[in-house]
């Protein structure tokens, strides 16, 4: 506030006015900033800049490890995959394997002995 008086009323009127549209403004941004469902939306995203930034430090500590632990739980989530696919390989070769075999040329039979033919 300033110390010179208004030089009318005009002026008095204009700056009491100026005066209440600030504090409303001001009332308004205190309600939206306090209204609960912002503060929870606040508070979720202050977790998640924390998690992410503690999941990133961890990350640059042991590479290693992380690495491990991604392997491992990749490796996990496609096991039925995976073992299909392992199962499936032996069972198309075994296959293969009996189809070229029954395939092949028979030869003759070598006869018995003692037996007439």
């Amino acid at each position: 506030m300033t110390d010179t008086l208004p030089l009318s009323l005009s002026e008095a009127e204009a700056r009491s006015r100026n005066a209440r549209e600030r504090l409303f403004g001001t009332l308004g941004a205190m309600q939206h900033k306090l209204n609960p469902m912002t503060l929870a939306q606040d508070a979720v995203e202050n977790v998640a800049l924390g998690v992410a930034r503690d999941t990133v430090a961890t990350v640059r500590a042991n590479p290693r490890t992380v690495a491990t632990v991604a392997g491992a739980a990749l490796l996990f989530l496609t096991r039925k995959p995976l073992a299909r696919l392992l199962v499936g390989g032996a069972t198309a070769a075994t296959r293969a394997s009996l189809k070229k075999r029954s395939s092949a040329p028979k030869s003759t039979p070598n006869p018995k002995k003692g037996s007439r033919t």
